[in-house]
């Protein structure tokens, strides 16, 4: 049975939700929300979703199945506690919240609500990072040494911002890089490798744009002293995953991907026949098999089955807000210079 799915945040997420919910029948994204009536207008006008509303208790008031929200994290606990006192799912898009008390006030929420929530991660959904996590589990990386990501989003400096744009406002989207895009790759760590962060260090810089931070990088030693890095910028565009371990590693950029391994794999994507060679591949050597695990995978449409009890979610509001600890800490460790215990 597909679901009927609720958006709030008609900006550049919330249009990529709208396309990825429509790659299966398991959810269909039949009304919107944003404050913003010109942002609201003109996501009609892109998706051909006529129901719509700039009232977001009018929004939930459509009869939706749950809500996705894709807008500021700044007003998330507002509408998640609008949405469970009509006890309607929701699935927010990463990050979770400002901050770690943030997330966890959140959670609380939907725990005394019994209601389901979840934190869309990028990343989560991708058959790539799916079939690494298989490759993990196999020990195909042999033990893990290092794992590294880099987020980089220049749009806040290189298209003109309104001064009052939501995305300038630490209180609507957070003041540090390492929430608003690390974020995501910290999420994806502790969904790879299955173990918690300990301790972290980081540092930042700042000056070009109004935002307390432009740029930042992170390092966390997880338990088994698998150590991770973590890049953020605002000032630059990329985004870049790897994983080293004593018998391979991988790294992945746009559409390209670097093998290494001393043995063969063989897998539903990554076909790796011969040990001890580097080995790249691009996401066009996959085929339909891509695109076929991508509709399976998608995480609106898993919300849905998770909803109904047919599936489970990659990232649910328990494990967001564990990784949101590292988050603050990281964001400690910026601000103080030392080392700090998650």
């Amino acid at each position: 049975m597909s679901l009927r799915a609720g958006l709030s945040g008609c900006g550049a997420m919330g249009t990529l939700a709208v396309q990825q919910s429509r790659l299966h029948d398991h959810c269909d994204i039949v009304a919107l929300h944003d404050p913003d009536p010109v942002a609201l207008q003109a996501m009609r006008e892109r998706t051909g979703i006529a129901l719509g509303s700039t009232s977001f208790s009018e929004f939930l008031s459509t009869g939706v199945d749950f809500v996705v929200l894709a807008g500021p994290c700044g007003v998330r606990r507002e509408q998640v506690q609008q949405a469970a006192d009509q006890a309607v799912p929701c699935l927010l898009h990463g990050p979770m919240a400002l901050d770690a008390d943030e997330a966890g006030a959140i959670a609380a929420i939907a725990e005394a609500a019994q209601m389901k929530l979840g934190v869309a991660v990028q990343g989560q959904e991708d058959p790539v990072f799916d079939e690494l996590r298989r490759m993990i589990a196999a020990d195909w990386f042999g033990g893990i040494i290092l794992m590294q990501g880099i987020w980089g989003e220049d749009d806040l400096i290189t298209t003109p911002r309104q001064t009052n744009d939501w995305r300038l406002r630490p209180d609507a989207s957070g003041h540090c890089p390492l929430v608003r895009l690390a974020s995501h790759h910290v999420h994806l760590a502790s969904w790879l490798s299955g173990r918690p962060a300990l301790q972290v260090t980081a540092q930042a810089t700042r000056g070009f744009l109004s935002l307390p931070h432009d740029s930042a990088v992170a390092t966390a030693v997880l338990r088994g002293n698998l150590l991770c890095t973590f890049a953020a910028s605002h000032l630059t565009s990329v985004r870049a995953f790897a994983i080293h371990g004593m018998d391979g590693g991988i790294r992945i950029a746009g559409d390209r991907m670097w093998l290494f391994g001393k043995k063969p794999w063989q897998g539903e994507l990554i076909d790796y026949p011969d040990a001890g060679q580097n080995v790249m591949l691009a996401r066009t050597d996959f085929g339909q098999r891509l695109h076929r695990r991508a509709a399976e995978l998608e995480l609106h449409g898993r919300f849905a089955r998770w909803i109904d009890d047919r599936d489970d979610f990659p990232c649910p509001a328990e494990q967001a807000v564990i990784d949101m600890r590292v988050l603050a800490a990281m964001n400690r460790a910026a601000v103080s210079g030392r080392t700090e215990t998650v």
